[in-house]
């Protein structure tokens, strides 16, 4: 008994401590001899607070562990960590003095397996299209041809000399604006979404290119950020976005009007080549002129039919008239013949042959009529007086479809609705 009490006397001789000098004993001795270090577990009980400091537990199935990570460290963070996402963290361990807690103090947190950034995009695109960011109905087409386009990339970058090297090729009298933006690093998606809005309040450009050349995924990181996402999905102008990646698709890519794979891509998208466009004229023309050529041929055939059909009509009354007078003389015999009690039959026949024969020549009289209509209708003069003129070429008497097969002093015969002309070609445009 003595022996304890002794113990016990002698503890209680000893100094007493605060709790306050304690905890700090504790957290000096914590911090004294553990550093900076790894740690692996699951978060739970995570929340954002008002100060932005990130609170959360990390736990496995056998211990726990309060973390905070300060406002500082945080918005370094490049993805969102959610409960029952397992992670690494890197911090230091110490405790928190107002409530004697054990707490580690985060510097760095990865998700364990899949790395931050592929995270971070997943959750990013998810949100954004749940808000109908990337829907294909707000898509805008883009012009066919614009005469200024806008510029997003950077100064001195490869891009944007793909993009001036194959517009000026491809349309040389175009108007470009570039907006020179940092297209990496710190501070990057800021620049870009400014130069949007730089490019949209000045109004002048008909669409944008917003791209840089290719990079390492970290590279283009940029065009991953939700700033750069809005700042398309705000633009009045239609974008194409033109980040240099080929396979991979960012943000961006959802958002824009139009995605091309590279910058050179993305400036053949925005303006088509004049030289093929002048093809096409050409060609088109050429599709025109015989297209005009089956018509009037088409027509002159049919013009030829009626005209036929048409050849003297009296010829065809006439017929008509001796069939019915033939056919009254075989009636006025057979009234004859027969005698008196056939009379009435007779003329009951005769009175409906005639009915007959009237009726039929009032149809045919009507197809004449419509018959000449059409002829009408067909007829070249209609077309001049709709404002149009025949031109002849009076050296071989051919209608003129073609400028090339005018020779300069050839005299030309011009037919207008009210007249003719006569006039000598001086020149010609082919």
């Amino acid at each position: 008994m003595e022996e304890r009490l002794d113990l016990q006397l002698a503890g209680g001789r000893a100094r007493a401590l605060s709790v306050t000098a304690l905890v700090r004993m504790v957290r000096e001795t914590l911090e004294a001899n553990l550093g900076d270090f790894w740690v692996v577990g699951e978060i739970s009980n995570a929340r954002l607070a008002p100060s932005n400091h990130f609170y959360f537990t990390l736990k496995d199935d056998r211990a726990a562990i309060n973390v905070v990570m300060f406002h500082r460290a945080f918005q370094h963070v490049r993805f969102k960590p959610e409960d029952g996402m397992e992670v690494i963290v890197r911090g230091r361990v110490s405790v928190f003095e107002a409530r004697g807690a054990l707490q580690l103090y985060a510097e760095e947190i990865e998700p364990r397996g899949v790395g931050a950034l592929q995270i971070a995009f997943d959750q990013l695109k998810k949100r954004l299209a749940a808000e109908g960011l990337f829907d294909q109905a707000r898509k805008r087409p883009l012009p066919f041809l614009p005469r200024t386009i806008g510029i997003v990339t950077a100064r001195h970058g490869a891009g944007l000399r793909d993009i001036l090297t194959v517009l000026l090729g491809r349309f040389p009298n175009l108007h470009a604006i570039v907006r020179p933006a940092k297209v990496q690093g710190e501070g990057a998606a800021s620049d870009i979404a400014d130069a949007i809005a730089d490019l949209n309040r000045d109004g002048r450009a008909e669409v944008l290119i917003v791209g840089r050349g290719g990079g390492s995924l970290e590279d283009l990181w940029a065009f991953n950020e939700e700033k750069v996402a809005r700042a398309i999905f705000r633009s009045a102008i239609p974008v194409i976005s033109a980040v240099g990646h080929e396979i991979d698709y960012t943000i961006a890519d959802f958002v824009a009007d139009a995605r091309a794979p590279t910058p050179t891509a993305a400036a053949q998208m925005a303006v088509p080549s004049r030289a093929e466009l002048k093809e096409r004229v050409a060609a088109a023309g050429a599709a025109l002129a015989a297209g005009v050529r089956r018509e009037v041929s088409g027509a002159r055939e049919t013009l030829d039919d009626l005209a036929g059909r048409l050849r003297r009509p009296d010829g065809r009354l006439r017929e008509m008239r001796l069939r019915a007078g033939r056919l009254a003389l075989a009636l006025a015999h057979a009234m004859r013949a027969r005698g008196r009690g056939d009379a009435l039959a007779a003329a009951h026949l005769r009175d409906r042959l005639i009915a007959s024969g009237a009726a039929s020549l009032a149809a045919r009289r009507h197809h004449l009529a419509e018959l000449a209509a059409r002829l009408d209708s067909l007829s070249p003069l209609k077309v001049l007086e709709r404002g149009y003129a025949a031109v002849i070429n009076s050296r071989d008497g051919r209608a003129v479809l073609d400028a090339a097969r005018v020779e300069v002093g050839d005299e030309l015969d011009i037919r207008v609705k009210r007249g003719r002309l006569r006039a000598r070609t001086i020149a010609r445009e082919v």
